[in-house]
């Protein structure tokens, strides 16, 4: 009798600790789930292309909160966080630039309030067409040819053509970097064609033999286009907030900083 009656207490006291043990793994998951967020991001196409895709999962895994990715481009994503649609835009610019990006939008940012946080770094390069004989230009004449200046390819060593110039949204950071560093922030010709998207200059050099046009060099298909030798143009890739990033926001910038420099 007394054995059974401390097999019986064996298994009462076994259960408990079994119930324990699953309350406390309950907790975990109940703390998991709440201390979990979902963090928007929207803006440029650049940084999404660049940083954001090839990255997220880790992110996402690292830092236990889930990601809303809108591409658009860093002038639109600045709007949107203004106006409360984000917690951060997507940067592939100055803070300057992109700020003036928003202005060309129809949108007046103040900037003092605003962080930009870089998490990792891009270039912006210039392409012709392949049968395009000029591959090498300095930044004044692809000032000018931008600015409508220059507007045939004989004044630079090329073929008697027209220059036709395209360029990604006039809301767009790499508009506004390329206008910023290589124009001397000089206006672009009237004759400038922007383009919705920063993927289809690209595409439209590659159908126009008299074409230039600059994007991130993520986006050059190879094979499409030439891309043209000249001074290289950097840019950050990053995140703006409204004062300094925290909580999820901040663990996500820091998660996304490490796996883009991780060698």
């Amino acid at each position: 009798m007394s054995q059974k009656i401390l097999g019986r207490e064996c298994e009462g006291h076994m259960h408990k600790k079994m119930i324990v043990f699953l309350g406390a793994v309950l907790l975990m998951i109940w703390s998991s789930a709440v201390g979990a967020e979902t963090v928007r991001l929207h803006g440029a196409a650049s940084t999404v292309d660049s940083l954001i895709t090839p990255h997220k999962e880790a992110v996402e895994k690292k830092t236990g909160h889930t990601l809303s990715v809108v591409k658009s481009n860093a002038g639109k994503g600045l709007i949107d966080l203004v106006d409360g649609k984000c917690d951060a835009s997507l940067a592939s610019a100055s803070l300057e630039a992109i700020v003036k990006a928003a202005r060309s939008a129809g949108k007046e940012v103040d900037a003092s309030k605003l962080v930009l946080s870089v998490a990792a770094s891009d270039e912006v390069v210039f392409i012709v067409h392949p049968k395009n004989p000029v591959t090498r230009l300095t930044w004044e004449q692809l000032k000018d040819i931008h600015t409508g200046r220059i507007t045939n390819w004989k004044e630079v060593g090329g073929k008697d053509a027209a220059i036709i110039v395209f360029t990604d949204a006039a809301a767009s950071a790499t508009r506004g970097l390329i206008k910023q560093v290589v124009m001397g922030d000089q206006e672009y010709s009237a004759k400038a064609h922007a383009l919705d998207f920063v993927a289809k200059v690209n595409d439209m050099v590659a159908a126009h033999e008299t074409a230039i046009g600059g994007l991130g060099k993520g986006f050059v298909k190879a094979g499409e286009v030439t891309i043209v030798d000249s001074k290289k143009v950097e840019r950050p890739l990053g995140f703006i907030t409204i004062g300094q990033p925290a909580g999820a926001m901040k663990q996500v910038i820091e998660a996304f900083r490490e796996e883009a420099n991780k060698k």
